[in-house]
């Protein structure tokens, strides 16, 4: 056996280096498939002219296919992901998420997603106010107190759904330690209530300058926080609570400042068309020469609790006789009860007759009369109804032998 395994040995060991070599050969040349492993930004193309595209999907996931050498050789610049709008007018379109590589030799096979929602909407322009956002502090024991810009507003430019709703521009201020007043050319944006940026709004001029006074902070106060809402809730819905954590802030300022300031203000949270409770962070507003005290916080948790509208109504309840075969109800004195029920709007409004139902358990009950004072716990009602009142409050039944 060892003879057979080691006769022509030399030649046995260079045809096996020789096919060796030609499966590397074969198998560096063959392509992989796998997972690209950076996220791409999605872009849209040839948008009409007074229209802006909006999406709420901004990047997409990618395999490809491609040889191990040019896997090497990619990378993020390597590939354009992007969405065709040609020749759509303003509405909401389901549109397929292109993907192509500038790399000859590679091939994408799956996209995540393939496909996303863009909504197309004209661009209009309106002229807002300008807020202050500081950022920093100003030197020991000082905060920036009034702060006045030139210009006073800026042109805002934008999809018409947040241009209509857009109340003020946001100029970002960076203190450095400064001691005394100062001037800075300042950015501005346009910020939403959790304090983001709103990248598709533009504004004419894009800086502004701002004249910035230093004062002193020797006054410390604690306020409350007021939560500014815009919009209503859902027909049928009201706001019954809305709370913030924290309750109070610290602020600090001259004492002319702060002296009758009893709270903070929040930027506006959008509470139009909700029917549940929802939480989010919003920024803290603060007003000219006041500033939070060191460690506060910027933003605060808005809890809002919404709750169904409650109203009342009469409706006559249907009447059902739990007893034994061989008794019959002959009659009930009076022939109805009415009840006055209360509850959410939208159920109370769609209740029948069906839905309330007064119940007699006359089992082992023999032939005769029967009273009963009526209660709720006679009633079976649906959940979130309530009963106010019951009219008669007691009920006459003549029982008689069945037959």
């Amino acid at each position: 056996m060892f003879k057979r395994i080691t006769n022509n040995l030399t030649v046995k060991l260079i045809c096996f280096s020789l096919a060796a070599f030609l499966w590397i050969y074969v198998t560096a040349g063959q392509n992989s498939v796998g997972k690209f492993p950076s996220s791409l930004k999605i872009k849209t193309i040839n948008v009409s002219a007074g229209l802006v595209a909006i999406y709420d999907n901004k990047t997409v996931e990618i395999k490809i296919m491609a040889e191990p050498r040019v896997w090497k050789s990619l990378s993020s610049s390597s590939f354009s992901a992007y969405v065709d709008t040609s020749s759509l007018t303003a509405g909401t379109y389901e549109l397929p998420v292109n993907v192509v590589s500038s790399v000859p030799g590679v091939q994408v096979v799956e996209r995540n997603p393939d496909k996303i929602f863009v909504t197309l909407e004209p661009i209009i322009t309106k002229k807002v106010g300008i807020s202050k956002k500081i950022e920093g502090s100003a030197g020991d024991g000082l905060i920036a107190g009034t702060v006045e810009f030139e210009p006073s507003q800026v042109e805002a430019s934008g999809p018409k759904s947040l241009i209509e709703s857009l109340t003020e521009a946001t100029a970002t201020i960076s203190l450095n330690g400064e001691t005394s007043n100062v001037k800075k050319t300042v950015p501005i944006i346009a910020l939403d209530e959790k304090g983001d940026t709103i990248n598709s709004i533009q504004f004419v001029p894009s800086e502004v300058v701002a004249n910035i006074t230093i004062v002193k902070a020797s006054n410390n106060k604690t306020v409350g926080i007021k939560v500014k809402t815009t919009g209503t809730p859902k027909t049928g819905y009201y706001v019954s609570n809305i709370a913030t954590v924290p309750g109070t802030i610290d602020i600090t300022g001259p004492q002319s400042a702060i002296a009758d300031l009893n709270y903070i203000e929040t930027h506006t949270i959008d509470i139009d068309n909700i029917s549940s409770n929802t939480e989010q962070e919003v920024l803290l507003k603060t007003p000219s020469g006041v500033a939070l005290q060191a460690g506060s916080p910027s933003k605060v948790l808005i809890r809002i609790t919404v709750s169904p509208v409650e109203t009342s109504r009469e409706i006559t309840a249907k009447v059902k006789y739990e007893k034994d075969a061989a008794i019959e109800v002959e009659s009930m004195d009076p022939g109805q009860v009415r009840v006055v029920v209360s509850g959410p709007a939208e159920l109370i409004s769609t209740l029948t007759p069906n839905d309330v139902i007064l119940t007699f358990d006359l089992k082992g009950k023999e032939e005769g009369i029967e009273r009963y004072t009526l209660s709720a716990a006679n009633f079976t009602v649906p959940n979130g109804v309530t009963i106010v009142s019951i009219l008669p409050s007691s009920i006459k039944i003549t029982l008689k032998k069945n037959g």
